[in-house]
Parts: structure tokens; sequence; C-alpha cells
């Protein structure tokens, strides 16, 4: 018996697969690194748009990327099966906020930073676990106009579109001041 005699698959397993709210969750780290954000003075939302296309067929996602307003945005490239809709998303931002910067994290995100920050939409990428302190120092510098060349573990393009890789060097000595208990 012969199990498969020809390709049946040619969309993304993602496309293929179906999904669950359960599934779609978003990472305990955004619930600490907003946590940790809004006691640095920065006001946070997360915005989980799998879920919301999940529980209503009629969601408009890009309507509600339309709607948010931000001087940055971060998305979580966690799981690579999600790689091209972080992506698409990407690009909804830029295409209705262009001058909005865009920040990817996460697991997949850490090993293909260099693939990422080739797509015009990605502005940084920040390597690692635990970004939560190198993220408040690239928002500082985002808010401040100033270059991030002292972020840590940050892979991000210049005014003149060139990719730097800041050194891969943040690491928590405890995580304390990371914990998301008391997060919205």
């Amino acid at each position: 018996m012969t199990f498969a005699k020809k390709t049946i698959l040619y969309r993304p397993v993602s496309d293929l697969i179906p999904s669950s709210p359960v599934f779609e969750m978003y990472p305990i780290g955004f619930a600490s690194i907003a946590e940790y954000l809004e006691r640095a003075g920065y006001q946070v939302r997360i915005v989980n748009l799998a879920v919301r296309m999940l529980r209503n067929r009629n969601f408009d996602a890009e309507a509600m990327i339309k709607r948010l307003r931000s001087p940055v945005f971060g998305i979580d490239l966690h799981w690579l099966v999600h790689a091209h809709g972080a992506i698409e998303v990407a690009k909804l931002v830029k295409k209705y906020h262009p001058e909005t910067k865009v920040v990817f994290g996460g697991f997949s995100s850490s090993y293909y930073y260099q693939e990422l920050l080739q797509y015009p939409e990605v502005d940084y990428v920040l390597r690692g676990d635990s970004t939560e302190e190198p993220l408040r120092q690239l928002m500082d510098c985002i808010m401040n106009g100033k270059q991030p060349e002292a972020v840590p573990n940050l892979v991000w393009r210049d005014s003149q579109g060139r990719i730097q890789e800041n050194p891969f060097s943040y690491i928590p000595s405890d995580l304390s001041n990371v914990i998301a208990h008391s997060w919205h």
C-alpha cells in the first residue's frame, strides 16, 4: 500500500490545519512586556488579531489596523508557521501608518532576523528571550528620535537603509522585574 501517490498540500500548513483560540493565544511574554513598559510610563495595548478572526468570521483585521494609532507596533513571530501572517500584518501597518515603527520579536524572529529585515515593513527585530528592558530602551530611542545603536539584542535598519546588528548581549540578571501578574 502506498501512503501518497501525489502531492496534495500546496498551501502553507497554517492554511490547512484548522486553528482554535487555544493555539492563537499570545505568548505570556506579551503581558510581562506590557506591564514592564507601563511601569516605564508607556501606554500599551495588546490586540490579538488571530483570536478576533477565529471568534468572528466578519472581523475585518485590515479595518482594525487602520483604526489603531500608535508610534510603534510590536508583532510576535514565535512560530515559523505564522511568518506569512505576521509579515502581512506588518504590510498593513505600513500601508495605513507609514511612519509607525514595526518591531518583531519571538523565537522565529530571533533566528530569522536577517530574512525579516529584507522586508521594508520591518524596522526592528529584538532577538532573544525576556526582552522587556531592550524593548524599553528601543521605545526611549524611538520616542526621543535617537538612533538605537546601544540597544542590546537589536537588529535594525538605519536611515540609509543599511542593516545594523547590535551585540546580542542582554540577559536579565533576574526575572523579578518581568512578572506579568498585575497586567490587565
